[in-house]
């Protein structure tokens, strides 16, 4: 009998993380109010890392339940290139180890967005990491 509610526990246990790690993932629509709050709270991270106003060019952004993730090119408000010879990753420019190129992690927290995690100039991903420390929805990062 025992045996038989532990089984029955750890069924409906797995059932509920199977649930929880298959969240549907969606792409907020360019112009609509969850992808510019997404947007706002990525810029924070990248402006202090750039020293200046940025927009982006989203290469990749899901969103699943309370987390988005996002893969991200930096551009001048105008739509011009941004010149990193002239930011902190001057050295990484000039050893061909840069990629202008963030990803970011976030959680929503009632209406803001935060930002977990935001790697920028990496030539490699921390994605796998983000996804075992987070206990991220396995679409998320697809």
């Amino acid at each position: 009998m025992l045996h038989r509610k532990f089984v029955l526990v750890l069924g409906c246990s797995l059932f509920l993380c199977a649930n929880a790690f298959a969240q549907s993932t969606h792409t907020p629509a360019p112009g609509s109010a969850e992808r510019q709050a997404i947007m706002d709270a990525l810029r924070v991270p990248a402006e202090k890392d750039l020293g200046r106003a940025v927009i982006f060019k989203v290469d990749l952004l899901s969103v699943a339940g309370k987390w988005a993730f996002a893969r991200v090119s930096p551009t001048l408000p105008n739509g011009g290139e941004i010149d990193y010879s002239r930011t902190k990753y001057r050295q990484q420019v000039e050893l061909g180890a840069f990629d202008a190129q963030g990803e970011a992690l976030l959680r929503r927290e009632g209406d803001e967005w935060k930002v977990l995690e935001w790697r920028f100039g990496a030539t490699d991903t921390e994605t796998p990491l983000w996804a075992e420390k987070y206990r991220l929805p396995k679409s998320l990062l697809k």
